[in-house]
């Protein structure tokens, strides 16, 4: 074997190296000029969904420091529809709609009534008014009458806390803009699974779930008999988010008795190192950025991978180019 096919069996050699550390399912086949011989490459693994928050320096610094992620008051999401009714669920749950059905058919006598059709009407209204008193909507704080619905119902925002994630094994250049919109950002890579497991004991809150977000329309879709159902949904027009959200609260509040919460949002501990996978900088950071990153996290004790912004790749020119990229391949 000459000297270049030796040097060309070891750059194959090298590809199928790289190839064999990925984690999608897949066959891939090389057939080299030089010895004629086919070179398979086989990928396996398991696929993890894989989450992303991105933050600018103040609540990443935050992050550090305090060894917490940050969950925000509901009640304080700009979107007005979400945490609220579908036109379905509020038939369902208020009473409005049967007192006004109650109003017009049983609480007045239609014209030329009989004292039999007063008397049968009198007790079919007394009926409906017992059962209107009766009914009772369900929510995260408990079971409570459906005649204060209307009032109780939105008082579930000011007591749920919320971190919210997205849903990507990739950066996404729209949530850099929106989310990381100052240019010295961040984005933190994680999983579900990690996410779970990073999350401390918590004497904060009783109750603490993990779900990912519907997109619906707040006309025609209908909520499940769950409770959390309306405050895991959004509208479609947010669809591009793909969010993932941890959702905390206490179910002893007593929504009658507790209209406003004062706070604005709570600490919710975590285990860094459980928790990062690994921190990329924001494309359009500044160029002593990554390294003030990686000495932040040096100072605090948290080891961990900061590297660029896949949008901050350069074009693949050339061989080598694309060769210097290999063990970076997923």
């Amino acid at each position: 074997m000459t000297s270049i096919e030796s040097k060309k069996d070891t750059v194959y050699a090298l590809i199928a190296m790289c190839y064999n550390r990925t984690t999608n399912k897949g066959r891939i086949a090389f057939r080299t000029r030089s010895c004629g011989r086919n070179l398979v490459i086989i990928r396996t693994g398991v696929t993890l969904m894989i989450l992303q928050r991105y933050m600018d320096l103040p609540k990443f610094v935050s992050l550090l420091q305090t060894k917490s992620i940050y969950l925000a008051k509901m009640a304080a999401f700009d979107d007005a529809l979400e945490g609220g009714l579908t036109v379905s669920d509020f038939f369902k749950v208020s009473n409005a709609p049967k007192t006004f059905d109650f109003a017009f058919n049983l609480a007045w006598p239609s014209y030329n009534e009989s004292q039999d059709e007063r008397e049968e009407r009198s007790t079919a209204a007394h009926k409906a008014q017992n059962e209107l008193r009766e009914r009772k909507f369900e929510t995260l704080f408990g079971v409570y009458q459906c005649d204060e619905a209307e009032q109780l119902f939105p008082i579930c925002k000011q007591w749920l806390y919320v971190s919210c994630w997205h849903q990507s094994p990739h950066e996404c250049s729209a949530m850099w803009k929106i989310y990381g919109s100052d240019k010295n950002s961040v984005c933190i890579f994680t999983t579900v699974e990690k996410l779970k497991a990073s999350i401390a004991t918590s004497n904060l809150f009783k109750n603490i779930d993990f779900r990912e977000v519907n997109y619906i329309s707040h006309i025609d879709h209908e909520f499940s008999i769950d409770p959390i159902s309306p405050f895991i949904a959004k509208s479609k027009p947010y669809t591009f988010e793909n969010e993932f959200r941890v959702v905390a609260w206490n179910e002893n509040i007593d929504l009658t008795m507790s209209s406003v919460n004062s706070e604005v949002g709570a600490l919710l501990g975590v285990k860094l190192e459980t928790l990062i996978d690994k921190i990329v900088v924001s494309p359009y950071s500044d160029p002593w950025f990554k390294n003030s990153v990686k000495q932040l996290c040096n100072e605090l004790g948290v080891s961990v991978d900061v590297i660029d912004s896949e949008i901050r790749m350069e074009p693949i020119k050339g061989f080598y180019d694309a060769l210097s990229h290999l063990d970076k391949l997923v």
